[in-house]
This record gives structure tokens, sequence and C-alpha cells, in this order.
């Protein structure tokens, strides 16, 4: 069976969800799969052999990894060539040779095109993996030429089983709050436990209540979560926003993703209207973007260019002129 399952290995995959749905992980154990010189009758790579030693310990000749280098945030055309040169020569010990590219959506539009000649004339015994969150900011001739399997989000009963298998302690109330705040990925709700992410979400909404309230500054908040990924706390802004419109149109508490501080919202969405918040939620998309995507950004001054319009959006003597 496992033989028959190599056979029918796409040449190209495209593995698609939410961040913390374990992609990587598949990914991973697929490669270890087809560089298996035992595999077992499910197709699982045996875990003793050679070629399972040297992928766990990501040294396989015929395996490649490819990530945005250290520093930077994009896969670039250099970085592509290196696919092709790995895929043109001869497999040292595995029949199959693998690229894994993760994330897929951090390659530069010319390192997508540089792909694509990769994926119109697949070398043969060969396997592309591309693991991404974002399925849009991949070019449709990229999607098009892989099979994608598509991760989805467990149901949230089974989702709090697991995490509360490995978080004991947690209680209830702070598993759903994980969940809803990851759009019920569990291993990202996992990685925000054992991270303390839910500590500085805490912190940092604290302070952007506060700079709506004209009691703080936004360049010391700006300086104190710049030693943090922006990603978190600008996805964290963007929920906040989304909620407020929801209050605003009428939309139950229980239906937010920050439904823990739903009053506190309520409040905020009474300081402010819909053109404001439609404003801020808009430039938090682009500098979300920004910030992902393939552009050099300064982070400081995008984190204090976004707290100075929160603080317009929510100030009373803003809108006291509007």
């Amino acid at each position: 069976m496992a033989s028959q399952a190599r056979k029918r290995m796409p040449h190209a995959l495209l593995l698609a969800g939410p961040v913390g749905m374990g992609k990587r992980d598949f990914a991973a154990n697929l490669v270890q799969a087809l560089s298996c010189e035992d595999p077992q009758e499910g197709g699982q790579g045996c875990g003793f052999c050679s070629g399972c030693r040297l992928q766990r310990a990501g040294s396989h000749p015929d395996n490649m990894n490819l990530f945005p280098q250290e520093g930077r945030q994009t896969i670039s055309v250099d970085q592509i060539r290196q696919v092709q040169t790995h895929l043109a020569l001869k497999a040292r010990q595995s029949n199959v040779k693998t690229v894994t590219i993760l994330p897929a959506e951090a390659m530069t539009l010319n390192a997508a095109n540089s792909l694509l000649k990769v994926l119109e004339e697949p070398p043969g015994k060969t396997v592309l993996i591309l693991v991404t969150a974002i399925v849009s900011r991949l070019p449709m001739t990229i999607r098009s030429r892989c099979q994608r399997l598509l991760f989805s989000p467990p149901h949230q009963e089974e989702a709090q089983l697991w995490l509360r298998q490995r978080l004991p302690s947690s209680r209830e109330r702070e598993l759903k709050i994980l969940l809803t705040l990851v759009g019920g990925a569990p291993l990202r709700a996992l990685q925000y436990a054992e991270q303390d992410f839910l500590s500085l979400r805490k912190h940092f909404i604290k302070n952007l209540f506060f700079l709506a309230q004209d009691k703080a500054d936004p360049l010391e908040i700006a300086q104190n979560h710049l030693k943090n990924d922006l990603g978190e706390p600008l996805y964290w802004m963007s929920t906040l926003v989304g909620d407020i419109l929801r209050l605003k149109s009428g939309t139950s508490g229980k239906f937010l993703v920050n439904h823990d501080i739903a009053d506190s919202l309520q409040l905020l969405a009474e300081r402010t209207d819909f053109k404001m918040l439609f404003a801020l939620l808009e430039k938090i998309d682009r500098d979300l973007w920004l910030w992902k995507g393939q552009i050099s950004v300064n982070p400081q001054l995008l984190l204090e260019g976004l707290l100075i319009q929160w603080f317009w959006c929510f100030s009373e003597v803003n809108h006291e002129y509007t």
C-alpha cells in the first residue's frame, strides 16, 4: 500500500489553512514517509531507518526546506534557483526528492514566477509541498498547478478536549477564550498558552484603552511592544475594531472574538462612529499586510501611526469637531 501511495503522489501539494492547524507537522511527516526505506502499511515512516533518522535531523540530502532567510520576511528568487539546482541533481538516497516551502505566500513575485517553471515541467520523482495560511497571496498560476489539501479548524468541543489534555491546569473559560482568539486553531491556542500571549494581549489592550482616554503616550506604547512580533498586536487590534463594529451594529456580545471584554468594547463603541471605525480597520489591515508582506517597513513608525489613528478614532475632542 505504501508503494502504491507513492506512485499516486502528485508532484505538487498545497497545504492551506489557518495558522496553528498542524500543516507544518503534516508536511514533515509526509516527507519522512517519502524518505523512509521501510514504510509502514499505512504509508507512515518507520522512524528507525537511516532515511527517517536523517530527515528528523534535518540533514537528508534529498529533502530541502525553504524559509525566509534570517532577518527577512520573504523568499527570494535566488532561493528558488537553489530549488531548481536541488531538483536537477539525481537523488542520493531516496526514490523521491522533496522541497517544502513555508510559508509559501512569502515568495516574492519573481520567486513565484521562477517556481512556476518548475511546476510546469516538474522533474521526475519529485514532490513540492507548499504550506500557506493565506492562499489568496499566491498567484493563481501557482495554485492551479498544485493539489490542494485544506486544513479546517475542528469543532470547539474537540479542540477544547485536546487543549485540556495538554493544559490540565487551565479553566474551561480560559480554553474557550484561547480558541476564540485564534479562530479555533488548537496548535496556535497552545502556543498562546505556552508563550503567555494572553498576558501580553491583556497588557496591550489595557494600553489601548488608556490611549483612547488620552491617558497614555502612543510613542511609549509603541516602544514597549516593539520587543515582540508585531503580527500579534496588529491582529489583536483588528479583532478589537471588528468587534466594536459588531457591537455598533447590535450584535450580541457572545458572538465577539474578544467576548471576555465585551463591556469595555461597548464603551468604546459609544465614543466613535462607523466612518472612523472603518477607516481604522482599513489602516490596520493595510499595515498587517505590509508587516507580513514583501515590503520593508519601519516597525516603530508603523505602530506609532496606527496608535495615533486609534487615539483619534475614540477621542471625544476629535468628534466634537467632525
